[in-house]
Parts: structure tokens; sequence; C-alpha cells
């Protein structure tokens, strides 16, 4: 799966919103750098270009990318259930990917924004793992920050076939929920500009409501919420970037996951090899960064979740 570049009209509209002057890009590697070689308890392997995918991604605020290279970092060492045994071939990433589309179309919006789509492909309760998934699209957040560009996303939740059953296994009263929230809410340099949830049941308001008090408002208006399929999108973005079965142009959702889980297969040597260097060393840590760390406060991730990065 090939993430298709801006078109000149989309670069014309990035390069406004977020003007580059390579020499000070390459001043804010510099800098980056040099804070890195003063963090004892950071791994220090991370090369340039994915220095500057992060940097662009956090709005070129080196304070920014700085806390988010911290906990990108510091989650691994937390929150071990979603960072080991990240091989694409083992079973429980081969049985996620068998259940669950999740994928990212190729072509970007009008505004410059990627769009990720999350659906059922399969609704028996039996093989849905929420850990896997969780770690499965930490994988694919790797895989996009290898290569990707993009002003902000927009995250269309498809709700057809979802029954309650599922919805107790994503209750933020579950430690494993508001720990994968943290993992993949809290430190990834992707912005967040509009969630879409699709065939949402009658109940669906009064479970998002749960969560509510755990966000900052200004996540919670970008909530659209609709009865209605696909052809609610429309209004939001070009029909011919999404999906075939959604009247677009991108291929069909087989397609699409197919592309992604071959995409991840083809970097298993990276996420094996990954596994072991991206850790932090909690015993190097300076003193005085330990009372703010995020992995003092991983079992009180109510805190955090007013942390979410949001356009």
């Amino acid at each position: 799966m090939t993430l298709l570049p801006p078109t000149p009209a989309q670069q014309k509209r990035i390069d406004k919103e977020l003007p580059s002057d390579p020499e000070i890009r390459k001043q804010d590697i510099r800098a980056l750098r040099e804070w890195l070689s003063k963090q004892p308890h950071l791994p220090n392997h991370i090369d340039d270009n994915k220095l500057e995918r992060f940097l662009f991604n956090c709005k070129n605020s080196i304070e920014r990318c700085k806390l988010i290279l911290e906990r990108y970092y510091t989650v691994r060492t937390s929150l071990p259930e979603f960072f080991t045994t990240r091989d694409p071939l083992s079973q429980d990433i081969r049985d996620s990917y068998n259940i669950i589309d999740f994928l990212i179309l190729p072509s970007l919006t009008e505004e410059g924004y990627r769009v990720t789509i999350f659906r059922l492909r399969d609704t028996d309760m039996e093989k849905f793992s929420f850990q896997a998934l969780v770690k499965r699209i930490l994988m694919i957040l790797d895989t996009r920050l290898m290569e990707e560009f993009c002003l902000s996303n927009i995250m269309i939740v498809d709700l057809e076939g979802f029954s309650m059953a599922h919805f107790t296994k994503f209750t933020p009263t579950q430690s494993i929920v508001r720990r994968a929230i943290l993992a993949v809410q809290d430190s990834v340099p992707f912005r967040l500009s509009s969630i879409h949830f699709l065939h949402a049941p009658s109940f669906v308001t009064s479970l998002i409501n749960v969560f509510y008090p755990l966000l900052k408002e200004k996540l919670t208006q970008k909530f659209h919420i609709f009865n209605g399929g696909a052809e609610e999108l429309y209004v939001y973005m070009n029909k011919d970037i999404l999906p075939n079965e959604w009247g677009g142009k991108a291929g069909t959702f087989q397609e699409l996951n197919d592309a992604w889980q071959k995409k991840i297969e083809k970097n298993r040597d990276w996420f094996l090899q990954d596994e072991k260097l991206s850790r932090t060393n909690e015993k190097a840590r300076l003193l005085e960064l330990k009372s703010s760390c995020l992995a003092m406060n991983i079992e009180g991730i109510q805190g955090s979740f007013r942390k979410l990065n949001i356009d």
C-alpha cells in the first residue's frame, strides 16, 4: 500500500499552513539531537528522517516534539502488553487482520488530511481480541511514521455489526482500555481533525458519554455521529478517495486491508529489532524528570486523557 503524496494543490495548502524553511528545519533537527544526547534514559537511534516527520507532525514545535518523543519511548517500556511480541506473522495479529479492517486510505483529502477507517469484518465475539487490535493499530501507526507527512487525520469508525457485547470491551472502566488510549493517543505525533461514527446504534451516545469527562471538550466537538452509512461522508470529503464499497475509487476493503497487512509484514524485521531498541532506561532517568514521568502515572491515566493531541 502506497500512501500517495500530496497533489500540487494539496502541497500548496500544506505549505501555507506549515511553511518550512530547510535551514531552520536542519537547525531544529540539530536541537532535537542535542536534547536527546542529554536524556540518558532515552534511546538515541532514531534517524534524521524520522525526527523530521515527528517535528512536522508536531507542527514544527520543538517543545511539543520533545514531549511526544518522551512519551513515544516511555509507553513502549511502561505498556508492554502493546509493544512486545510485535510480530506481524504472529497468530494474534493475523486473527485481528482477518476480523477487523483497520486501514489508511492512499489519497489525502483536499485539505491535506489522511483518512483512517475502522470496521468489523467478522462479528463473532469469540474471535475478537482488544489487545491484539491495539497492538496492530500501533504497528500501522509506526509504519506510517516511516514515510508519512500530513497536516492532520480524519478517523471513520463504522459501527455496523457492533453489538453491546463488543462495546463492553471498549469501556474506560477497564484498565486495558485506559492504557490503550494512552498508548495510541498520547504518544504518537498525529493530530486529529475529526471522528465520524457511521451506522451508530441508538445506545452509542450513552456509551460515548462515559468518555466525555475524560476528554477535552475540543475533542468531543470533533465527533460526528450518524445513523446512516458512507453517504454521510460525502459532505466532508471527495467520495473518490473512499473505498469502492462506499462509492469511491480507492480499492475494495479487502484489497486495502490486505495491503496494510502486507505492509507491516514487509517491515517485520524492523518491528522485531525495534522491540529491543525503543525502550527507556528508567534507572538512568534524571531525578528531576521522574515526578512528571508518564511512566509514574500509568495507573492514573484519567489525567492523561486531558493531554490528547488535538488540532
